[in-house]
Parts: structure tokens; sequence; C-alpha cells
């Protein structure tokens, strides 16, 4: 199932071990950037039934965006393959390798879509379940100079900005009062999509 969905260079052993390094050694807290992550022509198809889905305008004095429901609850048949994939064990355990981070039970997964001066303030996703936070970047043509980067924080200091390129997986482990990290204002027209949740213990 694996050959299925993700970049065959993704899979090899020497590369999984690369990777469980570089996760914890990265800072502030422990995460990767994955470009090129998925099969290309299988994560376009799903950038293009995601944009199908439904999706509600949410807005609080902490974030503006539009979102889906959770995938698990979508009728769209390519989606709903996409989210077993996500939410399977094979994938889980593919994770643990990566992170030695055990987080088995069930994935949330929706779809978000940030339209210009649209943006998710400083926050560190602190819920007693969550245990790894995850995005798929479905965004195309971002650039610097248009926002909605992911943006990680020390302190108030952000140290890491990570621009939303297109098949980019990014994960991180959440930690009470320390992953604090924002989704920056859109200052372009272009939509920044996404699909993002977290794996749950």
């Amino acid at each position: 199932m694996l050959n299925d969905y993700i970049n065959e260079n993704y899979l090899k052993e020497t590369k999984i071990k690369e990777l469980h390094l570089e996760f914890n050694k990265n800072k502030n807290f422990p995460n990767l950037v994955l470009k090129d992550f998925f099969n290309n022509k299988v994560i376009s198809r799903i950038e293009k039934e995601i944009r199908t889905e439904k999706f509600t305008k949410q807005e609080s004095d902490l974030f503006s965006f539009s979102q889906t429901e959770d995938l698990l609850n979508t009728d769209n048949k390519i989606l709903k393959k996409f989210y077993k994939f996500l939410n399977s064990k094979e994938f889980k355990e593919y994770v643990l390798k990566i992170t030695k981070i055990k987080a088995f039970g069930k994935i949330d997964a929706s779809a978000f879509i940030y339209a210009k001066n649209e943006y998710l303030l400083p926050h560190d996703d602190r819920l007693e379940k969550r245990k790894i936070a995850y995005v798929i970047n479905l965004s195309k043509e971002f650039t610097n100079e248009d926002g909605g980067s992911l943006d990680f924080f020390e302190g108030k200091r952000i140290i890491k900005s990570i621009l939303p390129s297109f098949n980019t997986l990014t994960i991180f482990k959440v930690i009470e009062n320390k992953t604090f990290h924002q989704v920056s204002e859109v200052l372009t027209n272009k939509e920044r999509i996404s699909i993002a949740g977290w794996f749950n213990k």
C-alpha cells in the first residue's frame, strides 16, 4: 500500500533512518518537511478532488479560513480511499519508524483553504490525544512574498518558515506549551490549500 501513495525514495530503509535522525535534530521541537512526498499523479488527483468538497468559513479572533468536514465523512470515493490510507496501520507504522512516537488512534483529516488576508495565529495544538501534527500542502506557485507560510516559534521569535509548496508533507511532535506555530496571513489571490490534522494516541 505504501508504494501506491508514497514516493519510493522515502521508503528506503536508509532514508527512513536518516529521517528519524533529522526529525529529532530539528529545533525548536522535532519536525520534518518532506518535499515531493507522495506519488505526484496520486496527489494531483487528490488536489483536484478536494476542490469539489464543501468548505465552510471558520472565523474567530485566532483564525480565518474555510474548512471541510473530517474526510472520514466524505462521499468522494478517491478521497475516502486516501483517508483510509492515512489512517491505515501500515502508514502509522511507517510514521512510527521515523518519529518513534506511538500514535495508532484515529487520524483527524480536514482540508483547509486560506484566501487573501486569512490566517491562523500562534497556538500549540495541545489536546490530550494529539501526538503528531501533519500538513499536506496542495498549494501551487506560492512564493515567499505570497504569505501563507507555516511558521515555527521559539518564544516570540520565528525560527522556521515553511513555504506551502505542492506535495510537501510537514510533520511535528505536539508538545504542550512548546510547539507554537502559525499560518501567516495570505497576501495573494492564490488559494493556500492543504489537508491537515493529527495522529492521535
